[in-house]
């Protein structure tokens, strides 16, 4: 009987950490780039192939497109649903997405300067299309949501307006963590594949309770979902006092 002999790194140096199950299936991850409209099919079934681009810097015109595109008609669709209970189809459809690429833009240089800072070497565009990612990967489960919830629209009546208001809630919720679950799982991939540190994890998680923020207050401020308001009619005031107003 013969005894194993383990490898131990010199002093100093790190332990190489074996790679996860789904880091190996990102590992053979590979779609067709062909054209903007095959970014969702990436985000869907080749995370791995998009993470790979995105450290590349590979057709990054292609996913800022796509992912815009993706995450604009998303937007539009979910905001009509939310709009439909109340006769704001139109408003909701066009102001929900105003709300989301607005926050969006508004964080950009925030997450571009806070990574920066901490480390991270990714270039402005490549952090473009980092926040583009996380809006079109939320944008693909408010889509896979739709149905449910357009059922639920048109199935209930005016007193199930708060179990509405807590399920739209909660979807809202499930896809923004989806999205920065996704840029959390790029960040440990490309950790582990080339011990590069395109994102600072922590500054991520604190990032994002800013973008939540922002994003409430501009709900807030353009109102989607307020009749007493036009189209093109804004409101100042702090999301919370409205929130506490419903």
């Amino acid at each position: 009987m013969t005894d194993e002999i383990v490898q131990v790194p010199p002093y100093g140096q790190p332990v190489a950490v074996p790679p996860r199950d789904w880091m190996r299936r990102w590992e053979s991850d590979d779609f067709r780039r062909n054209g903007m409209l095959s970014v969702g099919t990436g985000l869907l079934r080749a995370q791995g192939a998009v993470a790979r681009d995105l450290a590349g810097g590979c057709s990054l015109n292609t996913y800022i497109a796509g992912c815009g595109l993706l995450m604009l008609g998303a937007a539009m669709l979910y905001g009509a649903i939310l709009g439909s209970t109340q006769g704001l189809v139109l408003q909701a459809a066009l102001k929900f997405p105003v709300v989301i690429v607005g926050a969006c833009g508004t964080c950009l240089p925030s997450f571009f300067v806070f990574q920066a800072l901490m480390g991270a070497r990714l270039s402005l565009k490549q952090a473009l299309a980092a926040v583009l990612m996380l809006g079109a990967a939320a944008g693909l489960i408010l889509l896979g949501c739709a149905p449910i919830m357009w059922f639920f629209s048109v199935s209930t009546s005016g007193d199930a307006d708060i179990f509405l208001g807590v399920m739209n809630g909660l979807i809202l919720a499930f896809s923004t963590l989806f999205g920065f679950h996704f840029l959390s799982r790029t960040h440990r991939y490309l950790k582990w594949k080339h011990d590069q540190r395109l994102f600072d994890g922590r500054v991520l998680a604190l990032w994002g309770v800013l973008l939540v923020l922002v994003a409430a207050q501009m709900a807030s401020f353009i109102g989607p979902l307020d009749a007493d308001r036009g189209l093109f009619e804004t409101e100042r005031g702090f999301f919370l006092q409205a929130l506490f107003e419903v």
